[in-house]
């Protein structure tokens, strides 16, 4: 028996069904078939797809005979998926009895769309099968007539032939051993493509120890499911639950076929897809690696160090946008990845940055150059466009969390980049992150019309106006900043644009790139003068006071003082002096 390790869940072992809840009206129940069969083979050579062939039935007599069809809507659950997966199942006939399509157990994601991209792995543990050249990259060949060592791939359009799959080793004495195959819409390519239609399931079967792996093809029925179980060879429950009522039946990893299906242990499940972020298991077992996302939270799972300056990231999301320029030409840039594993501290075997442009598929296909990091070996780097000068790489722990760091110094500037992060742990669970880098700048404000000035504080506008004696239009009664508009968390701005020359006060509401929203403009009115009598009866000899001119006033009440006392001395009030 060869000892390498698929990375595919152990074929499962249906072995009982727990009691339904026997008061209610309506009941669910399991259907079957015998092991060998849930295994994968009928006891010759030809593989059976699993799917299609376990389901569960829901009969519900209060849906019976209503004249109509019926669809239902149920959830099935696991141990390793608690939250579970919605089903929706039409009635057979008129009967009240509703059976699904089909149902397939899987490591974790199991559910792919046409076009994508799927790694099959194999760790090869030690003593080593396949990795007989510790100074060289071994192969694993497949094909009919090596059936004991290779992989072999069906799906439900192409049950009878399938493809075969080599594996290759990722590097010398690495023990990973990985290839690629795609879902195409067209025929099946030995090696590299099976052919599939929506709702097909896929099973990669590894031929020495029988041990197989499916996968559905997105869109599917709606009445088929693929839902995560426990590995390690642990029981599962999986549980289908119908307006409060719940049936259950265990499986677990076990032989089948006459010894496959888990001798040694499949502890490597998961495949590995370029299109999603983390695949694999139970996070109860053994989980992929976090870099601070999924079940273990942290908010620092990347540092980027450019010159003095270091930069601390949350990139706990698949997709991580940040304000940071990272390829400038020249300047040496350091990116720390800090991951997590629950099993083990230093977990992480693998380590891979691939940098590309930004808008393309993240796929490594895609990159521009890469630097891959695998435990025990020498950084490999692939910079065929010469983008990467003194490009290392290096990996500590500080017993918590391991630290993996990529320095390099860009040869070109780029101010949009893209970065694809994977971590694949010793168990082959692998998660992806995605940083999209952009240069941080401010916005440049648009050139305004003369005698306009733009207000982004309320009250400053406020004092403007009453300084040049205008009282305060009617659209600033209720929107006095940003916080009236878009609440605590801004997904926009406020501004006024006052003008002094045409004496109108424009409210505006922008989005953050400055596209303007709505906005409307007020005339300003002057504050009112008070009215005069029409004295233009009356014949003045001198000129009026302008009440108005502060200087002219000033004048006249100095005169007046100064006739005041002439008189007062004139008539003896006051002592006479020598004007």
């Amino acid at each position: 028996m060869l000892k390498g390790t698929l990375t595919i869940i152990a074929c499962l072992v249906l072995i009982s069904f727990s009691i339904q809840n026997v008061h209610a009206i309506a009941s669910v129940s399991w259907q079957f078939p015998s092991p060998n069969v849930l295994c994968g083979y009928d006891g010759n050579v030809t593989p059976f797809l699993l799917p299609g062939t376990i389901h569960f039935t829901v009969n519900d007599p209060t849906l019976a005979g209503n004249s109509k069809t019926d669809t239902i809507n149920v959830r099935v659950t696991s141990g390793a998926d608690p939250t579970g997966i919605p089903m929706t199942i039409a009635e057979q006939g008129d009967t009240g009895i509703f059976t699904n399509s089909g149902m397939i157990f899987t490591n974790g994601t199991g559910t792919f769309p046409i076009g994508s991209s799927i790694t099959v792995g194999i760790y090869d543990s030690n003593p080593p099968t396949f990795n007989t050249n510790s100074t060289a990259i071994d192969q694993i060949i497949s094909g009919p007539e090596s059936v004991i060592s290779g992989v072999q791939i069906f799906s439900t359009t192409d049950n009878v032939n399938g493809i075969f799959l080599n594996l290759t080793e990722t590097g010398p004495n690495t023990g990973i051993f990985t290839n690629k195959f795609m879902l195409t819409s067209g025929p099946s390519v030995n090696g590299s493509a099976i052919s599939v239609h929506p709702g097909d399931v896929v099973s990669i079967q590894k031929f020495d120890d029988l041990s197989v792996e499916n996968i559905l093809v997105t869109p599917a029925d709606p009445a088929f499911g693929a839902i995560p179980v426990f590995q390690h060879g642990e029981f599962d429950n999986i549980n289908v639950t119908y307006n409060g009522i719940t049936s259950t039946t265990t499986t677990t990893s076990g032989p089948c076929g006459g010894g496959g299906g888990g001798s040694g242990g499949l502890i490597q499940p998961g495949l590995v897809a370029d299109i999603l972020g983390g695949v694999g298991g139970s996070p109860y077992i053994v989980s992929p690696p976090s870099f601070g996302g999924r079940y273990y939270n942290y908010s620092d799972g990347l540092s980027i160090t450019q010159g003095d300056n270091k930069t601390v990231y949350d990139i706990g999301d698949y997709n991580n946008e940040i304000p940071k320029q990272i390829m400038i030409s020249g300047h040496r840039v350091s990116m720390t990845f800090k991951t997590f594993e629950s099993y083990n501290p230093d977990g992480l075997i693998h380590m891979g940055l691939y940098i590309m442009p930004k808008d393309v598929d993240m796929l490594t296909t895609n990159s521009l150059a890469s630097i891959e990091w695998d435990r025990g070996q020498p950084a490999q780097i692939d910079d065929k466009n010469k983008l990467l000068s003194n490009a290392t790489v290096s990996v500590t722990s500080d017993g918590k969390f391991q630290y993996t760091t990529f320095s390099f110094t860009p040869t070109k500037s780029y101010d949009k980049m893209s970065f694809l992060a994977r971590a694949w742990n010793g168990y082959l669970y692998s998660t992806d992150v995605r940083v999209h880098d952009a240069v941080d700048s401010p916005k440049v404000l648009k050139a305004l019309p003369a005698g306009v000035v733009l207000y982004d504080d309320f009250g400053k506008l406020q004092d403007a106006l009453e300084n040049d004696q205008y009282y305060k239009p009617s659209i600033m009664n209720h929107i006095h900043g940003t916080d009236s508009v878009f609440g605590s968390t801004p997904s926009g701005k406020v501004y006024w644009l006052y003008d002094t020359i045409q004496h109108t006060v424009t409210l505006v509401i922008s989005d953050n790139d400055e596209n303007i929203l709505t906005s409307q403009k007020a005339t300003l009115e002057p504050y009112k003068v008070e009215q005069k009598g029409d004295y233009k009866f009356m014949y003045f000899t001198v000129q009026q006071l302008n009440r108005y001119d502060e200087k002219q006033e000033q004048t006249a009440m100095e005169a007046e003082a100064y006739k005041a006392m002439f008189y007062a001395q004139l008539n003896g009030l006051m002592p006479k002096k020598n004007w």
